[in-house]
């Protein structure tokens, strides 16, 4: 079934992995005119808060104008988008790092089952990590977050009335939030930031049913995350001499956590007031990076390797000539991750699922 382009989605799913691929290459002080203006590009943890609002709202419309809900058939569209491109990208951290230190290199088992069963996290910004992002790739964080959502929302929405879907995920939220106060864990994380996905399945539920945004919409769900932000200001607060431990205080805990659900709060307000003024202006800022959309997540997860940790370019003592590769790097890695995304994932995934279409006609016709 063909879904409706949502342009403004794409978007800003455009401008945000660029955002990131700036947060991670860019240094943190860059002076124009002698201001700093290098803390505009400090924000990468948000833009990927923005991707977990933004998947919310797809997966929930997806959903919606699914004809098959069956486990089966919504496990193996998610498996196949999210593992897909991924191996590929395991492949080629194991091929760069043995290239790098001039040999075969240890693969990393564990990490690397730890990230296959996504249960991965930052370990310089968390606390009580399960598994590190596969070889150090830090991006690979939200990959953990974003799977696990998946599977707690087909639950939700085969078991839960619609009326009471809501309810539960205000419940979820509160018993993660307040667990997390006493013992925090990937267990509780998770399920405390299922509220911030979820904001994007209520947005897209006002979107189905044709509902005005409005303040008075999301009341309800602002209370929640005004609750929750107390809460997780209450555990900055008890977990204050943690700050001192971490290099990046801001973007670690018990901070990180307060500072994110801060973020929803106000991104929520903005789209409201933004949607009353007709996206004024929306296209001219945003517009063009919907060209980025389509292979928006090869560039995520496949930047660290291929421009951050770009090392073989060390031995260069010209800054303007490492520049000039540095551009070059960049634009491979946009070429590379459009042919994985457009061509390698989209020519898989077609074999599979046509063959998958086939059994099922087999199946239906009693053909052997």
């Amino acid at each position: 079934m063909k879904y409706k382009k949502l342009e403004k989605l794409e978007a800003i799913r455009g401008f945000c992995v660029l955002y990131m691929l700036l947060f991670h290459l860019l240094p943190q002080k860059i002076f124009l005119l002698g201001i700093n203006i290098g803390f505009l590009f400090h924000f990468g943890s948000e833009a990927i808060i923005i991707f977990f609002i933004l998947s919310g709202f797809i997966i929930k419309y997806s959903w919606e104008k699914s004809e098959d809900k069956s486990f089966k058939n919504y496990f193996l569209k998610w498996f196949m988008r999210i593992y897909l491109p991924l191996f590929f990208i395991f492949l080629l951290a194991y091929v760069i790092k043995s290239n790098t230190e001039g040999g075969v290199v240890n693969p990393e088992w564990s990490t690397f089952f730890g990230n296959i069963f996504m249960l991965q996290d930052i370990i310089s910004q968390k606390s009580n990590v399960i598994s590190p992002a596969y070889m150090a790739n830090s991006a690979l964080w939200s990959l953990s977050y974003e799977w696990w959502f998946y599977m707690l929302f087909f639950v939700l929405a085969k078991k839960i009335k619609p009326s009471k879907l809501n309810i539960w995920v205000y419940i979820i939220t509160i018993m993660a939030v307040l667990s997390y106060l006493i013992h925090p864990s990937f267990l509780n994380q998770f399920a405390m930031y299922f509220a911030i996905w979820w904001t994007g399945v209520q947005f897209a539920d006002m979107y189905l049913k044709e509902e005005i945004y409005s303040f008075k919409s999301i009341k309800v769900y602002a209370y929640i995350l005004v609750a929750t932000i107390a809460i997780l200001g209450l555990n900055f607060y008890i977990n204050f001499k943690y700050t001192k431990i971490y290099d990046h205080s801001l973007v670690a805990f018990p901070f990180i956590e307060l500072g994110h659900f801060v973020f929803v709060l106000l991104a929520m307000f903005v789209g409201i007031i933004w949607n009353k003024l007709n996206w004024f202006g929306f296209n001219k800022i945003f517009g063009v990076f919907k060209y980025l959309a389509p292979f928006f997540y090869g560039i995520y997860i496949a930047h660290y390797y291929l421009v951050i940790e770009a090392t073989h370019l060390d031995f260069i003592n010209n800054k303007i000539i490492e520049g000039g590769i540095y551009i070059i790097i960049i634009i491979i890695m946009f070429i590379s991750s459009y042919l994985l995304e457009v061509f390698v994932y989209t020519k898989i995934k077609n074999l599979l699922v046509g063959k998958s279409l086939v059994n099922k006609y087999l199946l239906k016709h009693n053909i052997s």
